[in-house]
């Protein structure tokens, strides 16, 4: 009797396994939007579409932002890159493959963009350690520009461990240090700096180096002799007498006209500050990676990697981990200039604003604040008023152009000259570049 009921429930199980075969064949393999970054941009952007199903062909996607066609750069089942019409108005975003459409996501339009003309100032994108003319010359993973007093630039040649200045002429010169790494006190090229970050010009016309893995601050004066302002060459933390005093992979230095040093001490996830007359104190942070708005250690940074003063005495911080943008007064006290914390890419009202690893900062004479954002391949611009817009830089890469039509390659630090033209470290692309106002 088993038998039997074995061999007549056996069809039975055949014919249910085969209409559950035939209900996954016809089950629908329909295109889905989970994801759209940045979901708020301008016209030309690079915006990521994540979902499930869609075309490998990329001309078998057609995407509309807004009901606007966006042309597709490229394509996967599972990410779509599309490039933001020029037309555009704010509204949903919808993607068509040959396996049905699906609408999903809002992408808002924001206003237009300042124009900013990208070119190559110096370097080829090919690492070398050339000086003469700018046409010639070859940089290696540049860290740092600033402003010379003479209009000049001042490159903070990472690694070829050299400090170098562009002159107004156009002449790639050294200054100190050689490609060899140490740490060595001594005139020009007989120099050795270890990994240098950046670099500022007093009035006086001294050179002060953030001396990363030395772990010190050195000075270079106008005739090229290097000594050591502070620091012990060991990395550690210390406040005190300056030839006692300790930082910990100190990443960007400024100068007030008072003659006082501030110091973005990376690793000690501080701000220090070195007087005039030779001593290491502590403005603000209290050692701890975290984040906290406060007085003096009462705050918290973590990894601030750029620094800038500007008119009134206050230090603007790119706080690199903790994606934001911090000031400190001149009596510590700390809060957030702009950023939500969290890692990403969204231009708009400051406080809503989101950056990849801020690593640099200047600021021009009209209070407009620049950031060299370093994974988002982009310059960010916060204005006196509160918003966040992207003025250069798009797609990883190394081209010149206008506005988010250029590319840059983890650009890491920001320098503004008197007539408003921004200049960039622009590290993977061995490149200084610069931008100048349409």
């Amino acid at each position: 009797m088993k038998k039997i009921i074995s061999c007549l429930l056996l069809p039975a199980f055949a014919l249910l396994a085969a209409c559950d075969k035939d209900d996954d064949a016809e089950k629908p393999v329909t295109p889905s939007i989970i994801a759209v970054y940045p979901s708020s941009g301008h016209p030309n952007m690079i915006i990521t579409i994540k979902g499930k199903n869609f075309s490998t062909i990329r001309a078998e996607n057609t995407v509309q932002l807004g009901g606007k066609a966006a042309v597709v750069i490229e394509a996967s089942e599972n990410a779509l890159q599309v490039v933001s019409p020029e037309d555009g108005t704010t509204g949903p975003v919808t993607v068509a493959t040959p396996k049905g459409t699906v609408t999903g996501g809002l992408f808002t339009y924001l206003p237009p963009l300042e124009e900013y003309q990208v070119t190559t100032l110096a370097g080829s994108g090919t690492a070398g350690s050339v000086d003469g003319p700018v046409a010639d010359a070859l940089f290696r993973t540049v860290q740092g520009v600033a402003i010379g007093n003479d209009g000049s630039v001042i490159v903070t040649d990472r690694g070829n461990n050299r400090i170098r200045r562009i002159t107004t002429a156009g002449q790639a010169v050294p200054i100190a240090g050689a490609t060899t790494a140490g740490y060595v006190n001594a005139t020009g090229a007989a120099a050795r700096f270890r990994l240098p970050w950046r670099a500022v010009e007093d009035a006086q016309g001294n050179i002060f180096v953030a001396d990363r893995d030395n772990h010190a601050i050195r000075k270079i004066t106008p005739a090229g002799v290097v000594s050591t302002v502070a620091g012990t060459g060991v990395s550690g933390f210390a406040d005190g007498d300056a030839s006692t005093a300790q930082f910990n992979q100190p990443l960007d230095i400024v100068a007030d006209a008072a003659g006082n040093l501030y110091v973005a001490d990376n690793n000690n996830h501080r701000i220090r500050k070195i007087s005039a007359d030779g001593q290491v104190t502590t403005l603000a942070g209290n050692g701890t990676p975290a984040f906290a708005n406060g007085t003096g250690t009462a705050a918290q940074f973590r990894n601030p990697s750029g620094l800038e003063i500007d008119k009134d005495g206050n230090l603007l911080i790119a706080d690199r981990l903790n994606q934001r943008i911090r000031k400190v007064t001149p009596a510590g006290v700390v809060t957030t200039l702009a950023g939500d914390g969290n890692s990403g890419y969204l231009d708009g009202d400051a406080a809503g604003a989101r950056f990849a690893d801020p690593y640099g900062i200047t600021i021009d004479g009209d209070g407009n604040v620049y950031v060299a954002d370093l994974n988002n391949h982009k310059i960010r611009k916060i204005s006196p008023d509160g918003k966040v817009v992207s003025i250069a830089g798009g797609a990883r890469g190394f081209t010149d152009g206008l506005g988010a039509g250029a590319q840059l390659n983890t650009p890491t630090d920001v320098c503004v000259d008197a007539q408003g033209n921004v200049y960039v470290a622009d590290q993977a692309n061995h490149a200084i570049r610069k931008l100048t106002k349409k």
